[in-house]
């Protein structure tokens, strides 16, 4: 599983763990900071209604840290979809810093 403007690919049901940095314009790490929100979200396809979507408003050494546990997958299909990281900074501006990528969702054998 791979993030940052690179397409994730996890098996339905499993837990994962996804961070999340950033960059400004010139390639910098801009670390999150108190105040900052970040949402993932996913979607069938871009602009659709989401499946999944966890937002983030604390953060470790800077990353945005998303639990993907095993009852958020579980009833999806497996199948791809589209995601993107959307950034509300502490001042009030949103910038999408992750565009929409592929979020593939692969079948799993064992169903518990």
């Amino acid at each position: 599983m791979t993030i940052n403007g690179t397409d994730i690919t996890m098996i339905r049901g499993d837990t994962e763990s996804l961070t999340i940095t950033c960059e400004d314009d010139d390639g910098v790490l801009r670390p999150f900071e108190e105040g900052d929100r970040v949402t993932l979200t996913v979607a069938f396809r871009v602009g659709g209604e989401a499946v999944l979507q966890k937002t983030a408003e604390t953060f470790q050494d800077g990353a945005a840290v998303f639990m993907i546990a095993h009852e958020d997958t579980n009833d999806l299909q497996a199948m791809a979809y589209r995601y993107d990281v959307q950034l509300t900074t502490k001042t009030g501006v949103v910038k999408t810093i992750i565009p929409p990528s592929e979020f593939v969702l692969e079948g799993d054998v064992t169903r518990e």
